[in-house]
């Protein structure tokens, strides 16, 4: 009995010591009129060349605070891994499976799966396309296939059309993935002929294992593409990410009307998204504008006779680096301030000569955002007027 009694002990001083679990959450604020979601776009399972469950997705989407999952397991028979070396049965398993298991697992938590694909041509153009908003990626795959390995463009473009008649939002993938793009990132005459169709919606400019490509950002820009990020992982996120350093996997930010998947598409077939990869944000100035001033809050506004104090503080995820910009020369302030995460940050403003008094009660306080690009190597300008009596 003193034994049971020791170890029951035992047990219960090592559960009060082992530390609990902490979730590491993205947090993204939303911008007037739109729910902000946060999205990884392009993920694979077990059920193509992955080596994850579906339910272990959702539960890291859950972990780390995600709103959008898609499953984009290859389509075509050839990345088919797991049936092809015969873990599972042809005959019980189709090319649904994983989003299938996905969205009933999905269904316990506030995380919404879109039911996706992807179309792999190694040979470039096209590429790697995803499929995303499919119903069914069986004929997709069928298609792909049906062309055969030695003929991948053509197959690659009858399973886009049939995933188009299926009502899909069609994206592509890693342009500058250094296996297709070695030394150039390349756009082909065949990308402007799909974009032209309708068959080409969305361009991938920020992809876990390529990084960030500022040449399909312009030409998203230029094309009125939607910009879509994705970590494009095959193996669990710990091993991608790090987040003992607080490292964040690289998301889609969804702005949408409502949490579903109506206002998802929406926002996508309208451009509303921008990318959040690396510290970085990537998107049209009428949204991360908005999302700027949503996640640097005025906390407070001291002013004295030659000083004025703006006391902010960042309520996101989201680094924000200012650097002082024309039309602030008339004041002495930091040239260049990194606010981080949850962080309070101070601004001290004076004249030049200290010594002088401010003299006005409106102060137009010009920056560039060193980390918000509205295309390939241009910086947010951002205005912070502050009002002091």
């Amino acid at each position: 009995m003193k034994h049971l009694l020791a170890l029951v002990c035992g047990i219960a001083l090592f559960a009060a010591a082992a530390p609990a679990q902490v979730r590491h959450e993205m947090i993204v604020p939303d911008i007037p009129g739109y729910q902000t979601l946060k999205g990884d776009m392009h993920m694979h399972t077990i059920f193509s060349d992955g080596s994850v469950w579906p339910t272990t997705r959702v539960q890291e989407c859950v972990w780390e605070g995600l709103d959008v999952l898609c499953i984009t397991d290859h389509v075509d028979g050839r990345l088919q891994k797991q049936t092809n070396n015969g873990t599972f049965n042809k005959e019980k398993v189709d090319r649904n499976t994983s989003f299938e298991i996905a969205e009933k697992a999905a269904k316990e938590t506030n995380v919404i799966i879109i039911h996706g694909c992807e179309v792999t041509s190694q040979i470039m153009p096209p590429g790697h396309f995803n499929a995303l908003f499919v119903t069914d990626n069986n004929p997709i795959g069928a298609a792909m296939d049906a062309a055969g390995p030695d003929n991948q463009p053509k197959g690659a473009d009858a399973a886009f059309r049939v995933a188009k008649s299926q009502g899909a939002f069609l994206t592509w993938n890693h342009p500058h993935w250094c296996r297709q793009a070695p030394n150039e990132t390349v756009i082909y005459k065949e990308h402007e002929k799909y974009m032209k169709e309708g068959l080409l919606n969305g361009v991938e400019i920020y992809n876990w294992w390529e990084g960030y490509s500022p040449e399909a950002h312009h030409w998203a820009v230029e094309n009125g593409l939607t910009l879509i990020s994705g970590t494009d992982s095959h193996t669990p996120m710990f091993m991608d990410i790090d987040f003992m350093a607080g490292e964040l996997r690289p998301v889609t930010l969804i702005f949408a009307k409502e949490r579903s998947r109506t206002g998802i598409r929406e926002a996508l077939d309208n451009h509303k998204t921008a990318v959040f990869a690396d510290g970085k944000v990537y998107g049209s100035e009428e949204l991360i504008r908005p999302l700027l001033q949503s996640c640097l809050q005025v906390e407070r506004v001291t002013k004295t006779k030659t000083k004025l104090t703006v006391e902010l503080y960042n309520n996101s995820s989201i680094p924000v680096i200012l650097d002082k910009a024309p039309g602030s020369e008339q004041w002495q302030i930091a040239r260049h301030m990194t606010i981080h995460p949850f962080e309070h940050y101070t601004i001290t403003v004076y004249r030049l000569d200290k010594s002088q008094p401010l003299a006005t009660d409106i102060f137009d306080l010009h920056f560039t955002v060193d980390n918000f690009f509205t295309d390939a190597d241009v910086r947010l300008p951002w205005l912070l007027r502050i009002e002091a009596k």
